[in-house]
């Protein structure tokens, strides 16, 4: 019988083997990858030992199966070309001389019928080599043909097609982003019709020439449409697309006059979305691009425009049926937009207002999305009303006038079959009323008329007042201030006037309030407005000393309790003292926070040990701390504040790199949708420049106009 000692030393043998075996199949696993065609040089090779062996054990030089030699040899010139070939022509050859020699062989007439065999080697390699090599350029000129546009050389609309979805489908989820950027030449069939179609196809070469100038090792360019260009290009934050796509439209404005062969201004108009940032598949990426391009077509065209929609921020607070409902009033909303040239994206630029004047006014978050739902669909009824009555620049006659002023009760009918949605009617219905009364359709006055929507009545004016239209120009913030203060007591409820304009005075421009994102990231940069950060998101900042970290973290907090929002922070013991003074005496656009700071407003947070404890119970991380920051929300909300901010000293956490990583990214997740903003910020001297720079690559969505920044920015 087999011993205990047997048994344990024969399971070692079988256990040492079975991981090898493991090991040995990852590494061919990860070769095939590297080389797919390492399995077919494997076989070949199997092939050749093969006929070696054969000729080894059956006589060697005397062999009667040395003819044998040519199977690898064809096999390899027609697997892999005459380069292959040659090699192993060459090993063969060598092989028959070497046997020849060691047995002494005599023979001539064996030598000669040997170097026979071996000039049929190395004609079979050339012959059969060179014919598999003509045959893969000619299939190679073809399918070049195939898959690109004769005119400009960039890959066809079909290639493109077939690549993005390749690359959607190849995703790996490491924090990558693929970016779309779609190019419209602004006004070309004008310049078709004026220059000829001869001259058009030359100016499409010059700009593809240009797109391909900037293309990097991993990027593909293809051709669209007539004059239409796609850029797909690999990324790790929208900064990089937004700077390549600039690049581009500078390049195309400086396109010569010799070049067109006129003083035409060539430009172009660039739409850019980003997977998975903004859609979660082919089509949602196209159609984001897309949208984009015509927001940036639609606003004078030669510009970069990445893809925002408020939409996307109110639909993902929504159930599944709601956001289908929403979805279908969205639907409604394009039509609108498409039949109303003059309006366009009116609606989300209306919320935007209203969301500045709801902040201003301090209401709940209750009352604010309220509003919010309003202000989007405020416009929704004129799908009943036809095209000539919405563009008509002439005054409109008394029947027109009757029929489009019917707008808010129809829109209101359009909603009513979502239940949650009753507490928007009224603001949709009276959004025309008057403070004077002398408005429609109820002719309701004052405080009558709800609140949602005397504030949606100043906003909807200030954008058509200083929207630019075909028959308007654009007006400037000062301007539109001026004329909402002429208004007030008759059109508008002058305390929502007077908030909407203490708002509009941090702003040099209208694009900086509504224009989403260009090239910032979830992180706080220098001179930006501390009290702008957008609900259920997480940033990060950085500080250099104790000093830094009081001056910043100040900023913060002063925002947030002007904002309404409850404040609470963990800080080390020894900058709270200073930090709650320096809080406290702090203006904010003239306005001293100890003065309007309310009970239980700013408050240390607990010791953290209940989150930090969770980093070691990595199942359950997300959602638990998803709940204690529910909690803390609840309260916040049910105290009357608008919101909750965190401001955490993420320096003095005490968590292992590793930990850092873990607790960053499981926070983003946890704290999505919730109205709350955490801000963590972390001391360069103590982190180190390798783990900032890691933590800087964990927070890139972008967030924030590029005019918000730099010179343009106030300090809060």
């Amino acid at each position: 019988m087999v011993n205990d000692d047997e048994k344990s030393r024969f399971s070692k043998i079988v256990s040492l083997l079975y991981s090898m075996s493991i090991k040995i199949n990852r590494l061919y696993q990860h070769y095939i990858t590297v080389n797919p065609l390492l399995p077919a040089h494997l076989n070949m090779f199997a092939l050749f030992i093969s006929t070696v062996l054969l000729v080894l054990f059956t006589g060697r030089s005397q062999s009667g199966f040395k003819i044998i030699y040519l199977l690898p040899v064809i096999f390899y010139s027609l697997k892999f070309g005459a380069k292959w070939g040659y090699i192993i022509s060459t090993i063969s050859s060598f092989l028959i001389i070497f046997f020849h020699f060691i047995a002494l062989e005599k023979s001539v007439l064996n030598l000669e019928a040997d170097l026979v065999l071996i000039g049929t080697f190395f004609l079979f390699s050339w012959l059969i080599g060179n014919v598999i090599t003509l045959e893969r350029s000619i299939k190679s000129q073809l399918s070049e043909i195939i898959i690109r546009d004769e005119l400009t050389g960039l890959y066809n609309y079909r290639y493109f097609q077939q690549q993005l979805k390749k690359m959607i489908e190849n995703y790996s989820h490491d924090g990558s982003k693929i970016g779309l950027i779609m190019i419209d030449l602004d006004n070309f069939k004008l310049y078709n019709e004026m220059m000829g179609h001869s001259t058009g196809d030359t100016l499409l070469q010059h700009v593809s020439n240009v797109i391909k100038s900037y293309l990097d090792k991993e990027d593909f360019a293809a051709r669209y449409g007539g004059d239409e260009f796609v850029v797909v290009t690999p990324c790790q934050e929208a900064s990089q697309v937004i700077n390549k796509a600039e690049k581009m439209r500078k390049e195309i404005n400086t396109i010569s006059e010799d070049a067109l062969g006129s003083d035409w201004n060539l430009s172009a108009s660039f739409g850019i979305a980003l997977f998975p940032d903004h859609t979660g598949d082919k089509q949602g990426l196209l159609q984001k691009a897309d949208e984009a391009l015509y927001k940036a077509k639609i606003t004078k065209g030669n510009r970069v425009q990445l893809y925002y929609s408020i939409f996307d921020r109110l639909s993902g607070q929504m159930m599944n049926k709601e956001k289908e409902f929403l979805s279908t009033i969205k639907t409604l909303m394009s039509i609108i937009n498409a039949r109303d040239q003059y309006t366009f994206n009116h609606s989300e630029r209306v919320l935007v207002y209203v969301q500045a004047i709801c902040r201003e006014l301090r209401l709940t978050s209750k009352d604010m999305t309220v509003i919010e739902y309003a202000a989007f669909l405020h416009d929704i009824g004129k799908i009943e009303i036809g095209r000539d009555i919405l563009n008509k620049s002439m005054p409109l006659t008394e029947k027109e006038r009757k029929i489009l002023e019917q707008h808010p009760l129809w829109g209101a009918e359009i909603i009513k079959p979502i239940k949650k949605m009753e507490p928007v009617l009224p603001v949709i219905i009276h959004h025309h009323e008057r403070f004077d009364g002398k408005g429609y359709p109820h002719g309701l006055k004052g405080n009558d008329i709800p609140l949602g929507a005397r504030i949606i009545t100043v906003a909807n004016a200030f954008d058509l007042f200083t929207s630019e239209l075909p028959f308007q120009e654009g007006k400037s913030i000062k301007e539109g201030i001026e004329y909402l203060k002429q208004g007030k007591g008759t059109l508008f409820d002058p305390l929502i006037v007077d908030a909407f304009a203490a708002c509009l005075n941090q702003y040099q421009n209208v694009y900086q309030l509504v224009e989403w994102p260009r090239d910032l990231c979830r992180l706080v940069p220098a001179g930006y407005l501390p009290g702008s950060f957008l609900m259920g998101c997480q940033y990060v900042d950085f500080y250099s000393g104790d000093f830094h970290f009081i001056i910043k973290t100040t900023a913060y907090l002063a925002a947030a309790i002007v904002n309404n929002e409850k404040c609470l922070y963990f800080v080390g013991e020894k900058n709270e003292e200073i930090l709650l003074k320096e809080v406290k005496g702090y203006y904010y656009h003239g306005t001293q926070v100890d003065t309007i700071l309310r009970k239980n407003q700013l408050n240390r947070m607990a010791e953290p040990e209940d989150l930090l404890k969770l980093i070691h119970r990595r199942a359950k991380l997300e959602f638990e701390t998803r709940k204690i920051f529910k909690q803390l929300r609840d309260e916040a909300l049910e105290e009357g504040f608008i919101s909750l901010r965190v401001i955490l000293e993420g320096s003095s956490l005490q968590l292992s790199e590793e930990e850092l990583i873990f607790w960053e990214k499981n926070l983003s997740r946890c704290i999505k949708d919730l109205e709350i903003v955490v801000i963590c910020l972390y001391n360069i001297d103590e982190e180190g420049t390798d783990m900032c720079r890691l933590l800087y690559n964990l927070h890139d969505k972008p967030l924030l106009n590029g005019e918000e920044t730099g010179e343009n920015a106030k300090e809060g």
